[in-house]
């Protein structure tokens, strides 16, 4: 009791706090009324929060389907999207089996989704002008654009086009892709992704009678990224995908099982036009499959050789049950046209192969070599190709001097089971060049080729030897060895139940230098081949395959 004061006041006792002071007191009250409000606030927010979540979902509503979609139409299974209209919200709000209709020549910008829909009735995104487009089944040209919507990539590398997780039956007639500046973008239309899972992908896509450009200014990589299942890509026009340096495709895809049916579009790109595999699947065990190709023009623009990257035309690198029908692939200047090459890219899928690919009646042409077949990855380990056909086509121009390259017909190592016949070629280089593992079971039968400088050539030497060599267990016969280079006889090794012809005007064609490659009915190789058929190619059956492919 040191710090007290004890009064003594009659007989009772006072005790004083001497330490006593009014302001700690008025203090504490003003601090227990501070936390009072604070109390009182927290509840007021907590309240008003509760409260205003609901008005602010039915303002982000409004916004969405009025403010923003206020040039939206809705009348009955159509959606009506005006210029200035917001696409997102069509997309959102459609439902299966709907139709939404875009005004031709407007624009629409941004990186839409395609969300995932429950049911299986496509929502179908149309031009206003479709009756004026070409019918179905008809190609489209750029002339046609002024009757396209044109949905345009906002640029910093976002496609126009992609789809959510499992979207599924979208299709798209009569739309014009692009970007709307020169920001560079990877892929102009994004179909699945690099990273999806398997029950992720995308599938039930259809782009028909579309018109996908890369702009002037910019470079696109791609124009469709086609790593999605069941989709369809016709009557279209996609063009003007390449750039220095720069690995670009007009398609390409690595990530998605297929079906896929790429049908009577034009194609233009610089590296490769089409291509299957050439990066590794995020999905295990996964191989682009059951993949038709079929009247097609795969082409590359002359100025563009010495400008762009040019790597090949056509390319598969990890694809299975392939059909390549009735196509014009041409104008792999400086470089081989076809390249079916089994490669795991980047060391993480040895499930990569190349099996079942039928390659018919197509025309090859303008182009530095005809076909590489590369049956096993020589980087990383990989699956083995097996069971290829290249039957019934036209190699045309295969001429290292016009197109650069080595101009010859064939470049081969390792594989199974690979068939090469009846085809007619005009190349400059050698017949086959074989390297690596040898071919087992090589079948090369029928066909009509230029010996050109050194026939059969291989890493042992040319000749004889090669086919001990790579091709033991093979079959090469019936086949029209022509002196195409005019080098001396004496030089050219003619192998067994095989015929020589001095140049390809000996060969009884009615006007090759024309370009009629039939033979005549004087020709001494007419109804020489297997069951009584002309050797080389069927070139009336290629005419009608490919007539839609010009």
């Amino acid at each position: 009791m040191e710090d007290n004061l004890i009064l003594s006041h009659g007989t009772g006792i006072r005790i004083l706090d001497l330490d006593f002071n009014p302001m700690k007191k008025l203090e504490k009250a003003n601090w227990r009324r501070k936390k009072k409000e604070k109390r009182k606030t927290f509840w007021l927010i907590f309240l008003a929060s509760i409260l205003f979540i609901p008005v602010f979902v039915g303002l982000n509503f409004a916004w969405k389907n009025y403010v923003s979609g206020a040039n939206i139409e809705f009348n009955g299974t159509t959606i009506f999207v005006k210029p200035g209209g917001d696409l997102q919200v069509a997309l959102d709000r459609a439902k299966p089996g709907d139709t939404i209709v875009l005004q031709a020549g407007a624009k629409y910008i941004g990186s839409f989704v395609l969300p995932e829909k429950t049911g299986n009735e496509f929502v179908t995104i149309q031009s206003s002008e479709l009756a004026k487009l070409p019918k179905e089944g008809t190609r489209v040209t750029p002339k046609d654009a002024d009757l396209m919507p044109k949905i345009l990539s906002s640029g910093k590398g976002k496609s126009a086009v992609k789809t959510a997780p499992n979207a599924h039956h979208y299709r798209f007639v009569g739309i014009e892709f692009a970007t709307a500046n020169a920001d560079y973008t990877y892929n102009l239309v994004a179909l699945g992704s690099d990273d999806q899972k398997e029950g992720e992908v995308p599938h039930h896509i259809e782009i028909d009678r579309c018109y996908l450009h890369q702009s002037a200014q910019g470079i696109t990589r791609r124009g469709i990224a086609l790593n999605s299942a069941e989709t369809v890509i016709k009557n279209s026009w996609i063009s003007g995908f390449a750039g220095k340096a720069e690995e670009t495709q007009a398609i390409a895809g690595w990530n998605g099982p297929g079906k896929y049916k790429i049908i009577n579009n034009y194609l233009e790109a610089g590296a490769e036009n089409v291509l299957f595999g050439g990066g590794d699947p995020s999905i295990k065990n996964l191989v682009p499959s059951d993949i038709e190709i079929r009247n097609n023009l795969m082409t590359k623009p002359l100025e563009w050789r010495g400008k762009v990257t040019i790597k090949c035309t056509f390319e598969l690198k990890n694809a299975r049950r392939v059909q390549i029908i009735g196509n014009i692939i041409e104008n792999s200047f400086d470089e081989i046209a076809v390249r079916l090459t089994v490669r795991n890219q980047d060391g993480s899928a040895p499930w990569s192969t190349i099996e079942d690919v039928v390659m018919r009646d197509n025309i090859i042409r303008n182009s530095g070599g005809g076909i590489n077949f590369l049956g096993t990855d020589d980087t990383y380990k990989s699956a083995v190709m097996k069971r290829v056909e290249v039957v019934n086509n036209l190699f045309v121009d295969i001429d290292a001097v016009k197109w650069g390259g080595d101009g010859r017909f064939i470049l081969i190592a390792d594989g199974e089971d690979i068939n090469v016949s009846n085809n007619t070629v005009f190349n400059s280089g050698n017949a086959i060049t074989a390297h690596g593992a040898a071919t087992s079971r090589l079948t090369f039968r029928g066909n009509i080729f230029s010996f050109g400088s050194y026939g059969f050539s291989g890493d042992n030497g040319v000749g004889k030897n090669v086919f001990g060599r790579y091709f033991s267990d093979g079959t090469i016969a019936e086949n029209v060895i022509v002196n195409g280079n005019g080098i001396s006889k004496s030089d050219i090794y003619i192998p067994p139940r095989n015929f020589f012809a001095d140049d390809f005007g000996a060969v009884g064609f009615i006007n090759w230098q024309r370009g009629n490659f039939r033979l005549n009915t004087k020709s001494k190789y007419k109804n020489k081949g297997t069951n009584g058929k002309d050797l080389g190619a069927d070139i009336d059956r290629i005419e009608t395959e490919t007539k839609r492919a010009e």
